[in-house]
């Protein structure tokens, strides 16, 4: 091998070998998305790259290539206005109100002084970012001041306005609003049909009211000078909402709707559930060890906690778990007295770490997608009690493939988890249609990490992907329904109508006449 060849195959390496800058913009202040904003920052580090990370939630680390831009105090802010009120659950919001709450999200962080401090920083440089879509498109003009590739990454299954960021709305023919009660069964009736078309029409009416007049002016005024600073002019907000390189969905064909989705999107769905994770504490391993009839563990998550649950109800629960030989182990942030022997309170509970445990036989859950994720992945069928946003389509869909029981909150919760639980636990349906689903959830090409890996690197190494674009984010809806050529076809008619008209008119009026010439005749 020539010198020459040998200095070419080297370079070669060296480029390939070299880590991209990333920064990772995760807004939301909840620790569930914290967590998967901790996963994709550690699959970056572990493959080498520089990670910035703007986050609530920062952790304690010293690593070299991570730095943190600390937003935590928009925490409690969040928390106060997003506490969730129990008597309020009986009362659905409309789809429409997650749209002011992604908003706030991220207008919060981006007005943090940690990330104005960012922005305004002409040093700073990276070659992608990955930013945590949450029904806005704020954090999208990340790219312009960067001047570099934007990946969104959704938290939540794919959907009609997640997929419309680098694509189109999925048709409403199967597929349903993510914030709806109920998702009927495939194939969906006209009503369903017509039902979800109007929904589509109401909320895109909602998304381009505050796109155009509550996001553009936040946009000006928080990346003006930014851009300033860099030379460059503010550019057309939704030319910059729609150009984003690459869309990653937290979810996998067992889980969610399983909508087609384009080349620039794609599932990763359990990319934060480790290869190898810390052994459970010697204690609660011994527990679960020694309860061969099994372990239910229940948990409603970090919004609404176990905790904030009516009185009656607690007490009517640990009266019906008292009564079980399984184990049950309740996440409940707080303590009670007069426990049974096989009921036991947790505050913090290593939840995927309970789920792999073999002796594990149920979950009694909210129905959050991390949850429902691990629960599918490890093979535990679920009994969701859904309480807000995506939780209904998820528990919906665990139903629907037989691998749970949705069980409403209402003052009949209580005996509708009797119900459930001794339908779950006498019917092995349930467990066996869990295993099947953990199966497919598992059976992949590579693995969540390695894919989430593969496609961020291809972004930031072809600066964009261009190659993978969906052709669909560059035209109009009226040329993507075919509109333009109905209007065409319309006025052609129109046009020979006219034409018609005129002929019949015409020899009408010749008719008339011939008609005159043989009377004078």
């Amino acid at each position: 091998m020539t010198v020459s060849k040998i200095f070419l195959l080297l370079s070669f390496f060296a480029c390939t070998c070299k880590g991209s800058n990333v920064l990772v913009f995760f807004p939301v202040p909840s620790r569930s998305h914290s967590s998967l904003g901790n996963s994709i920052v550690n699959i970056l580090l572990d493959a080498g790259h520089q990670v910035t990370c703007v986050t609530p939630f920062p952790l304690k680390t010293n690593h070299t290539r991570l730095t943190y831009t600390d937003i935590s105090s928009v925490v409690q802010e969040a928390t106060d206005s997003a506490r969730i009120n129990v008597a309020e659950l009986s009362k659905p919001k409309g789809s429409h109100w997650v749209l002011p709450m992604g908003y706030n999200f991220a207008s919060q962080a981006l007005r943090h002084p940690a990330v104005q401090t960012l922005l305004k920083d002409t040093s700073k440089t990276f070659d992608v970012i990955i930013a945590e879509w949450l029904y806005s498109g704020l954090l999208a003009p990340l790219a312009a001041v960067y001047g570099c590739p934007l990946i969104w990454y959704a938290s939540s299954d794919v959907s009609w306005q997640s997929l419309r960021m680098v694509h189109e709305a999925s048709s409403p023919a199967y597929s349903v609003d993510a914030q709806s009660l109920r998702v009927p069964a495939l194939p969906f009736t006209i009503g369903d049909k017509a039902h979800q078309l109007i929904l589509q029409v109401y909320l895109s009416a909602w998304i381009y009211y505050f796109t155009n007049y509550v996001e553009l002016p936040a946009y000006r005024e928080i990346y003006a000078d930014p851009l300033q600073l860099r030379g460059k002019t503010l550019p057309e907000y939704e030319s910059l909402v729609y150009n984003a390189s690459f869309l990653l969905i937290n979810s996998h064909p067992p889980l969610g709707q399983n909508i087609p989705l384009p080349r620039n999107a794609k599932y990763i769905g359990g990319h934060h559930i480790g290869l190898t994770r810390k052994p459970l504490p010697k204690d609660m391993k011994k527990l679960l060890d020694d309860s061969k009839k099994g372990v239910i563990y229940f948990s409603l998550g970090s919004i609404l906690q176990g905790r904030d649950l009516p009185e009656h109800m607690k007490r009517e629960l640990i009266e019906f778990f008292g009564q079980l030989e399984q184990t049950v182990l309740w996440k409940l942030e707080e303590q009670l007295a007069g426990l049974p022997q096989n009921v036991h309170i947790l505050d913090w509970a290593p939840q995927d770490s309970i789920l792999e445990h073999p002796n594990t036989v149920l979950f009694i859950s909210h129905g959050g997608l991390m949850s429902v994720t691990e629960a599918t992945h490890h093979g535990v069928p679920i009994i969701g009690i859904p309480m807000f946003g995506d939780q209904f389509v998820c528990v919906e869909l665990v139903t629907h493939r037989g691998c749970g029981i949705r069980v409403d909150f209402n003052n009949e919760l209580p005996s509708k988890i009797r119900e459930a639980v001794n339908e779950i636990l006498g019917n092995q349906s349930y467990s066996i249609n869990a295993k099947h689903a953990s199966t497919m959830f598992r059976r992949r090409l590579v693995s969540p990490q390695k894919e989430l890996l593969h496609w961020v690197e291809l972004v930031a190494d072809t600066r964009g992907a261009a190659f993978l674009r969906s052709p669909a984010v560059d035209i109009s809806t009226m040329q993507r329904l075919n509109l333009d050529i109905l209007l065409v076809i319309v006025l052609l008619v129109w046009f020979l109508s006219k034409v018609i008209k005129v002929i019949r008119a015409h020899l009408g009026d010749l008719s008339a006449t011939k008609n005159s010439v043989k009377k004078n005749e």
